[in-house]
């Protein structure tokens, strides 16, 4: 039967044609490479639309706080391993008698994780629809006549009554018992026993073996072809095909690991907020900080919080920013910690704010620094590369932040470059921030945002990011506004204490 997705509005067999456009660099640049496995970035790599969202959010919050459903999460992705790996050993097997042996613990196996899978019922939601599926699977006659039938095989196996060679009772000969005790062994290495752990990998029996097995448990070997016949149109071609679960393993794996992520930035004291899903073209948060600040050990409680007010529905467009201000102010991070709630906000993820509202993104784009060492033309060319594929590729629905892009130029070069780069963002509608040292690109006609510096100690950085008129001169403007001092009014002071100054 078709099952439902956790992750998608989508059908399960659907979500791997899901495309990844947020490319692996923007991972990179996040600092989010390491932190998670190639099949959690491949998830994180994919945005959801404005339904998805809203379904993943609470899952994925869930897997972070509730230990219990997080357990029964571990439970199902054993299961479903272990269901899997046996499923494989069937798949490949060259052997007729190997193939019949190995479809009774795979169809146990299978059994067993359609009814651990119910327990999701009672979560509500997505989890309880998926839950609810498979409590209607269990109920299919069908399925409920080849689950007795399995469980029937197996304990006649158990008794000794399918045990026979040459026609006569194995276990009626003390011979005859030690031979049954050698084949049990082999019985429970090829994981048709209980007595298997399910993390253990059984010994792959030698095709000598097989026979061997066969010959003895010949009875056994008939009921098991019988059963694998019967079940075959609708477990392994038809509406139950047993296949179908195999994609919740990605599923329950990226939920598992990203709850755990949630968790550990929740146990540190950074605030999770699932950001309303909004139809305007905004993102809007209060008290935002850096997730990626948690690797270097540092709590929540000590990290600066702050705003972020972007939007593009009339009037001024406020939805690209220059960035600029002193050095070591705090710009990089707000970068970072923008981009990283934009990325985890269209992947149904909890965002590292106190509240907020955002429109769904197509694509996450970033330019940071390229860490290789580069002459200067070659950095420039690299630059210039990086910054064309995002020009080539990100739309008005998109968020791209660009961090000191062709700074390993000439002035001159650098700011006809930049201007361009960030009036081309800006222009179409595509959201994002541009961080520069280069004062002629702030206070003009695409916003200005500055790292803010002590008013009382100019050496003592906030870490707060505002929006200002421009930033030339290390924010003498702001300054200059805040005494009521105007430009004419200065220059006249200077003037008289037999100074000068340019302003």
């Amino acid at each position: 039967m078709p099952h439902q997705s956790f992750l998608w509005n989508r059908l399960l067999s659907e979500s791997a044609e899901i495309p990844e456009t947020i490319p692996m660099q923007t991972m990179e640049d996040l600092i989010l490479a390491k932190d998670f496995k190639r099949e959690t970035l491949a998830v994180l790599r994919k945005p959801c639309r404005g339904d998805e969202i809203t379904v993943r959010q609470p899952i994925i919050l869930r897997a972070a706080e509730d230990t219990e459903f997080r357990s029964l999460l571990e439970k199902i992705h054993g299961e479903l391993r272990e269901l899997i790996r046996l499923f494989g050993f069937f798949d490949r097997s060259e052997m007729e008698e190997e193939r019949i042996l190995m479809f009774l613990p795979v169809m146990k196996r299978y059994f067993r994780l359609t009814e651990t899978m119910t327990g999701l019922e009672k979560y509500g939601g997505r989890i309880g629809e998926i839950g609810a599926e498979f409590r209607d699977l269990r109920r299919n006659e069908e399925f409920r006549s080849a689950e007795k039938r399995c469980a029937d095989i197996l304990a006649l196996r158990r008794s000794g009554i399918l045990l026979t060679v040459s026609g006569s009772n194995v276990h009626a000969h003390e011979s005859g018992e030690a031979l049954k005790a050698k084949m049990e062994n082999i019985f429970r290495n090829m994981g048709l026993e209980d007595a298997v752990p399910a993390e253990k990998h059984p010994v792959r029996a030698t095709p000598s073996i097989v026979k061997g097995y066969s010959e003895v448990y010949r009875g056994f070997l008939e009921q098991a072809r019988t059963y694998l016949n019967s079940c075959r149109v609708y477990f392994l071609e038809g509406d139950g095909d047993i296949r179908s679960v195999f994609p919740y393993e990605g599923e329950i794996s990226f939920l598992l690991e990203i709850g755990a992520y949630f968790q550990k930035l929740a146990e540190i004291g950074y605030p999770l907020t699932l950001p309303a899903v909004s139809s305007e073209r905004e993102m809007i948060l209060t008290g935002l900080i850096d997730a990626s600040l948690a690797k270097r050990g540092i709590p929540g409680s000590e990290v600066v919080p702050n705003d972020v007010h972007m939007e593009d529905k009339g009037g001024e467009r406020l939805n690209f920013y220059i960035l600029s201000g002193a050095n070591g102010g705090g710009k990089t991070t707000y970068l970072r910690a923008c981009t990283i709630a934009a990325l985890f906000f269209v992947t149904g993820c909890p965002v590292t704010a106190k509240s907020g509202r955002m429109m769904p993104f197509d694509s996450i784009f970033t330019h940071f620094p390229a860490n290789e060492s580069f002459e200067s033309d070659g950095r420039f060319a690299n630059e210039t590369a990086r910054a064309d594929e995002i020009t080539e590729n990100a739309t008005e629905n998109s968020f791209a932040v660009f961090n000191e892009t062709f700074s390993g130029t000439d002035e001159k070069k650098s700011e006809e470059y930049s201007a361009r780069l960030a009036k081309t963002m800006a222009e179409r509608g595509t959201f994002g921030i541009y961080v520069t040292h280069i004062h002629s690109l702030t206070g003009g006609d695409i916003p200005t945002l500055a790292a803010m510096i002590d008013e009382n100690d100019e050496n003592r950085r906030t870490y707060k990011i505002r929006r200002v008129g421009g930033t030339a001169s290390s924010f003498a403007a702001d300054i200059l506004e805040k005494y009521g001092l105007d430009a004419e009014t200065l220059a006249g002071k200077l003037k008289a204490e037999g100074g000068g100054m340019n302003v």
